[in-house]
């Protein structure tokens, strides 16, 4: 039953409520916000005035909510007495505790005794006192005792603390201000600080120093990073990160982001001193933006640039080997796809010579769907204009060669379903594409060529479904897909489609080839059917097996790809889900003799306490590829929650034909309600003519309740065990 309030309150008792939360009308002053006051009982003295409510009381005010055992209200001092327990609610993130306490009318200024203010659930901060100033703006609190720890009877020395003399808190800046801190770590102090500024729980960003992380490399040492994060404006903040080895290494890292009405940038680099190269300085820079313009057109930008090949990875900052600068316009909506991009790559391998890629790209494109109203089905055309430039001088070789393209593409297709259940589709497109060639004489003299290319294709599936007991659904599906289309076309400098992939998501494509330069030609067949089976307990299965069958070869195709030869390899694809735990998925490409060409399988467990994520990967050499040996590799990453708050991780790469580990990797983490550890070592086992295989540990610690972005250790259930 809800608690009224007490019973038969007097008129001059009434008056004094309101006397008490400071609403009485007054010539010279505005009506107050209306208050409310519950108690067991509720006296007043006419003659002392004054008003003393006893049992369960709750007064809520202006915001605040006030909870106590007793409160006694003195109208010739205009205050509150007020006995405990007290709890004494300002906002959702701010509650102190209290034993006693003396307060204005308006809950704001006063004194409380025995105190403890606790932040966003998180920070509590314990002390003999706490004061509060007229505005309710700052807290002070005397003789403190601060942490995020559970405090337990058996153990009363949490984890971490903060002792300090006097501890300021400005709700309105939220930052808490220590004087004379002292850090304690399972009770034994650690560091002493005259005086130090840290942003309340709620705070999202503000400036100050992040945790620190300690590192040792074969190669730098042992070194030491303590960033700093300084906020310039609402919108704008920067992060500066020293980093110091023993092994002589000095660097600076910076990241800066801004937000803009219409976008946002961040731009992410560093600058090394470490004397491991010839070169005075080392660095890179990677940046990146997003911005909506007029017209519903979205600017995008993302530079990736180094000083060497090698610092990227003795740095840790990225294993890319292909660096790329793009500037690209957009616009897509449900009928028009217009871009223009421009993209010069920079390639870090050993392998290969920055004069002779195409490392400057522009290209501009439009695409519009459409559904003619003559012939019905759905109609997409499409045009494109693409160069790419050299920097090379080698038109003997064609090494240098320079290309300009212009293609123009339209595509239609229409499908029936019929009453057997039949459903066809036919599919017909052309492609004209015109070259400019230039710096390739040996193997294009004439600068130009000109083709044209149609493609007609013929489908047929017949989708047969079943409901059996329980529930079950299963759904079979064959398809035969024609293909019919010229068996020669003119060559083109290929740039855009040197690799070729054959899988479930391209069985029934008409090219197999990634981009224009090159298209897959003859008649052909592409065969298939389709299982799936769904089961309303929680796991599904999804199979795949296909193939092409050509009316001739037309040696488009390497061996590795699968697709050499009159008959293709058979492609069989599985996968299976297991009540949102258990994902498997396997790929595998086979001849008639059951000679593998390609197997991949990647297996997906997670659970509460597990997640494992491992993939086995096989293929065959293809030395038109860059392949030259088999590929067998094994990698691992998994996580383990071995005990409350302790995490355990792995990873791992392994390649069986050379019987070497590419990467491999342990970590352990301690993650709580008040703080967070990561340790973890790394081991990379390749090597370049410059660069040696290394081993690195790095190490992490934080304490939370500081700031925002604690919300994972705020779901760490508070316990007594560490």
């Amino acid at each position: 039953m809800p608690r009224p309030m007490s019973p038969l309150i007097s008129p001059l008792a009434a008056t004094a409520l309101v006397l008490v939360l400071g609403l009485g009308p007054s010539i010279a002053q505005e009506t107050p916000p209306p208050a409310l006051l519950i108690a067991d009982a509720i006296d007043f003295s006419g003659e002392t005035g004054t008003l003393t409510a006893k049992g369960n009381v709750e007064v809520f005010y202006d915001g605040v909510q006030l909870k106590a055992g007793e409160i006694r209200y003195d109208q010739t001092d205009d205050s509150l007495s007020i006995n405990g327990p007290i709890t004494l609610r300002d906002d959702e993130t701010t509650v102190i505790f209290a034993d006693f306490a003396e307060l204005s009318s308006d809950l704001q200024s006063g004194l409380l005794r025995g105190a403890r203010l606790v932040l966003d659930e998180q920070l509590q901060i314990a002390a003999t006192e706490i004061s509060r100033s007229s505005d309710g703006r700052f807290v002070q609190a005397y003789q403190t005792v601060a942490s995020s720890c559970t405090i337990c009877a058996e153990n009363p020395v949490p984890l971490w603390q903060i002792r300090s003399k006097r501890v300021i808190h400005d709700t309105q800046e939220r930052q808490l201000y220590f004087e004379q801190a002292q850090l304690r770590v399972m009770g034994v102090p650690v560091i002493y600080l005259p005086q130090i500024r840290l942003p309340d729980p709620t705070l999202e960003r503000s400036s100050g120093f992040l945790a620190p992380e300690l590192s040792s490399d074969d190669q730098l040492g042992t070194g030491i990073k303590i960033p700093y994060f300084h906020v310039i404006d609402e919108s704008r903040d920067l992060t500066l990160t020293p980093y110091v080895t023993s092994g002589g290494t000095e660097t600076l890292e910076a990241r800066y982001r801004q937000a803009f009405v219409n976008g946002a940038i961040e731009v992410n680099g560093a600058l090394t001193f470490d004397g491991l190269t010839p070169d005075a300085y080392r660095g890179y820079v990677f940046a990146e933006g997003t911005f909506d313009v007029a017209h519903d057109y979205t600017l995008t930008f993302d530079v990736e640039t180094t000083s060497d090949p090698d610092y990227l990875v003795t740095y840790g900052v990225s294993d890319l080997d292909r660096l790329t600068r793009r500037l690209a316009l957009a616009r897509v909506d449900r009928k028009h796809i217009n871009q223009a991009e421009i993209i010069a790559f920079q390639s870090l391998r050993e392998s290969e010579d920055n004069r002779f890629l195409p490392t400057i790209l522009t290209s501009v494109s439009t695409t519009r769907r459409f559904a003619p109203d003559m012939i019905g089905g759905i109609a997409t055309v499409d045009a494109e204009v693409h160069g790419h430039y050299r920097r090379g001088d080698d038109a003997a070789t064609g090494l240098s060669r320079d290309v300009a393209r212009v293609g123009l593409s339209a595509q239609w297709e229409r499908s029936w379903l019929w009453n057997t259940g039949l459903v066809t589709r036919l599919h017909a497109e052309g492609h004209l594409d015109h070259y400019q060639i230039l710096q390739d004489p040996l193997n294009f003299a004439d600068e130009t060529v000109t083709r044209v290319t149609p493609i007609l294709t013929f489908e047929a599936r017949i989708p047969m479904a079943k409901a059996t007991t329980g529930g079950v659904q299963h759904l079979l599906e064959p398809i035969v897909q024609a293909v019919f289309t010229r068996d020669t076309l003119n060559d083109a400098p290929n740039e855009d489609s040197q690799t070729v992939d054959f899988d479930e998501g391209n069985l029934f494509s008409t090219s197999r080839f990634a981009g224009r330069d090159v298209r897959e030609t003859g008649n052909r067949l592409n065969i298939g059917v389709n299982y799936t089976r769904v089961d309303p307990v929680g796991w599904d299965l999804g199979l795949t097996l296909g193939r092409v069958v050509r009316d001739a070869d037309q040696n488009q195709f390497n061996a590795g790809t699968g697709l050499d030869g009159s008959s293709s390899d058979w492609l069989a694809a599985v996968s299976l889900d297991v009540q949102d735990r258990l994902q498997l998925a396997h790929r595998a490409l086979f001849d008639d003799q059951l000679s593998f060409a390609r197997s991949e399988t990647l297996l997906r467990y997670t659970d509460p306490r597990y997640s494992v994520l491992s993939g086995f990967t096989w293929l065959e050499a293809d030395a038109a590829a860059g392949r030259l040996l088999d590929t067998s590799e094994w990698s691992l990453d998994a996580t383990v929650a071995l005990a409350r708050d302790w995490t355990g991780q792995v990873d791992w790469r392994y390649d069986f034909e050379t019987n070497d580990a590419s990467t491999a990797g342990v970590g352990l983490s301690y993650h709580s309600d008040c703080v967070r550890v990561d340790f973890n070592v790394s081991r990379r086992f390749t090597a370049t003519t410059t660069l040696r295989p290394a081993t690195t540990v790095g190490l992490t610690f934080e304490l939370t309740g500081f700031g925002a972005g604690n919300e994972g250790s705020r779901e760490q259930r508070r316990s007594c065990a560490f």
